[in-house]
C-alpha cells in the first residue's frame, strides 16, 4: 500500500449505482463442483508423529477402563438399583480403608 499524500484522501470520484431492474432471462447457476476436486489435507511428518502420539496417549488413558462395568454401574444408577445403603458402606469403607 502506497500513500501519495493528503490531498488525494479527500479526492472524489463518481460511483455508479447498482441496477436493480430484474433481468429479461432466467439466471443461471454457479457451474457444478466437480467431485474428482476434493479437498486434500497434507500433514508433515512431524505432525504426523503428533497426531500418533496424541491418539496412543489417547488409548493409554481409558486402557485399564471396564467399560463393560461401567455401564452396568451407569445403568443401575439410572434405574435407582446403585444407591443403596449396602452400597454406600461398602464405598465408605474403602475411602477409610485407602485414606487410613
Amino acid at each position: 500500500m502506497q500513500i501519495h499524500g493528503l490531498h488525494q484522501a479527500n479526492a472524489t470520484s463518481s460511483v455508479a449505482r447498482p441496477n436493480h431492474s430484474k433481468a429479461a432471462g432466467p439466471v443461471e447457476s454457479a457451474p457444478a463442483v466437480n467431485s474428482a476436486s476434493a479437498d486434500q489435507l497434507d500433514l508433515s511428518s512431524e505432525a504426523q508423529q503428533i497426531s500418533q502420539s496424541q491418539a496412543a496417549e489417547s488409548s493409554q488413558s481409558t486402557a485399564g477402563i471396564r467399560t463393560e462395568k461401567v455401564a452396568a454401574l451407569r445403568q443401575a444408577i439410572a434405574d435407582g438399583t446403585y444407591e443403596t445403603p449396602e452400597n454406600l458402606s461398602r464405598a465408605v469403607d474403602r475411602m477409610l480403608d485407602t485414606f487410613a
